[in-house]
């Protein structure tokens, strides 16, 4: 059914394994969850901002606010647009892409994180594939990167094994 207000409700991406949908609350409360039960070892900090560590309830309402304010700050120069990933019907972690001046620089950043326990069985790769359909072929984007700690071997892994090329280190 076509959403009558906010039309990037029924945005989808189907892989033969996995389903990319833009987060509605209902998504959203399941990835708080999701992310409250864990994303990374204790030890491991893949993310620039800690949010992943933050105690519980805080940080299922941080998540939330998050997928609010990707909402209400979108515009067609600057987007973010977050995606829940999903296999046989269940959250599994989330994909996005965020832009800045997007008609002019035709690029886009990914960002995702999967829930701990489906880590390490091919889904990374496939929700990055299936992004990077969405921004090229979907949003007419010509370039795409992302980014990721130079001892964060899975996101490097999926992200070499896709033809990026490395453009420098911050």
């Amino acid at each position: 059914m076509t959403h009558p207000v906010w039309p990037l409700f029924d945005l989808q991406v189907r892989t033969p394994r996995l389903e990319l949908r833009y987060i509605d609350d209902e998504m959203a409360t399941e990835l708080a969850l999701l992310a409250a039960k864990g994303i990374h070892p204790p030890d491991f900090m893949p993310f620039a901002m800690p949010w992943s560590e933050e105690p519980s309830p805080l940080l299922e309402r941080n998540t939330m606010q998050f997928y609010w304010r990707c909402r209400a700050e979108l515009s067609p120069a600057k987007w973010n647009i977050p995606l829940a990933v999903l296999v046989e019907g269940a959250v599994v972690g989330t994909t996005g892409l965020i832009t800045h001046d997007f008609r002019v620089l035709r690029t886009f950043e990914t960002g995702s994180w999967l829930g701990r326990e489906h880590q390490g069985a091919g889904i990374g790769k496939e929700m990055r594939i299936a992004t990077l359909h969405l921004g090229f072929l979907g949003f007419g984007a010509q370039r795409a990167t992302t980014s990721a700690w130079e001892d964060n071997g899975p996101s490097l892994g999926v992200t070499n094994s896709l033809g990026y090329v490395a453009n420098g280190h911050r």
